[in-house]
């Protein structure tokens, strides 16, 4: 019986520290106009979704989003990206560490871009 019981045990804890940390990072993306759509890119990872512009939603933008905390802090780097029409794209970036950084230091990821209108081409 103790046998099982500390095989069963050291299975558990393997699991246990096989399991990746997740950080959970909270954003706050205002723009004026309202409305703009909010993407994000991370890339020189061993995410799924490297190198690929994903979607958070439109300004105002509220929101928890988790990561590997590993691959998160390894990231080559990480991008956010404000589109609306009529106006410039605006784009903020980070290295991974520093992306984990500010996230932790100020509880958030708070960024409010300059929406500027785009030229008419006249």
């Amino acid at each position: 019986m103790s046998k099982y019981l500390v095989l069963l045990l050291s299975c558990g804890a393997f699991l246990l520290g096989a399991c990746s940390s997740v950080t959970p990072i909270r954003f706050k993306v205002h723009s004026e106009p309202e409305g703009a759509y909010v993407l994000y890119q991370v890339t020189g990872s061993a995410l799924p979704c490297a190198d690929r512009w994903i979607y958070l939603g439109n300004t105002p933008l509220q929101g928890i989003y988790q990561f590997d905390t590993e691959k998160l802090r390894a990231s080559n780097r990480i991008a956010l990206r404000v589109m609306q029409q009529g106006y410039m794209d605006q784009s903020r970036e980070w290295t991974g560490r520093a992306f984990y950084d500010e996230a932790r230091s100020k509880g958030l990821i708070f960024w409010v871009p300059e929406m500027v209108p785009a030229g008419t081409g006249r």
